[in-house]
């Protein structure tokens, strides 16, 4: 398993690079399986956001890197490339630091006092990697980095003085 992780780590920094080279934000990528099937989603950003032609250059250079890279996945697979959204994932230790403020929820590997599932803001990265939440209840939680399975960014709702 650990070569596995391995590889996957060398194919992702090699996407990145080959992203960023094309002047693109490289957000961070998943493998996922969905209904069924395998997806390798990739997300990218700019400054000016995404449109599908960014998405259908991207994923033509992608492909051409993964072509060489199949056996990695077992056979067939799904590539997705787009942006983040508004809901965007967290994929890096960077991600949360520059989300402190913001509202995320977050799944864990391991229950933490029988939870896998929060929702809160968070409050700082501590320097052990730690996530520290502020949840809705007004408790916080300690998260560690590795623990975290999954994390995305809860959309700030608009106010009702907006309308």
């Amino acid at each position: 398993m650990q070569k596995m992780n391995d590889e996957m780590a060398k194919v992702e920094e090699e996407i990145k690079q080959a992203i960023e080279n094309m002047g693109y934000d490289f957000v961070g990528m998943e493998l996922v399986h969905e209904h069924g099937r395998m997806i390798l989603r990739i997300y990218i950003n700019t400054a000016g956001g995404i449109n599908i032609k960014d998405c259908e250059i991207v994923s033509r250079r992608v492909d051409k890197i993964l072509d060489a890279k199949e056996e990695l996945f077992g056979g067939r697979y799904y590539l997705e490339v787009s942006s983040p959204g508004l809901d965007a994932p967290l994929f890096y230790i960077k991600d949360y630091k520059a989300n402190i403020g913001k509202t995320v929820r977050i799944r864990t590997h391991e229950p933490i006092e029988s939870r896998r599932k929060f929702k809160g803001k968070i409050i700082d990265v501590l320097s052990n990697n730690d996530v520290k939440l502020l949840l809705e209840d007004g408790t916080c939680a300690l998260i560690a980095f590795q623990n975290i399975s999954k994390a995305r960014l809860v959309p700030e709702q608009e106010n009702d003085d907006d309308k």
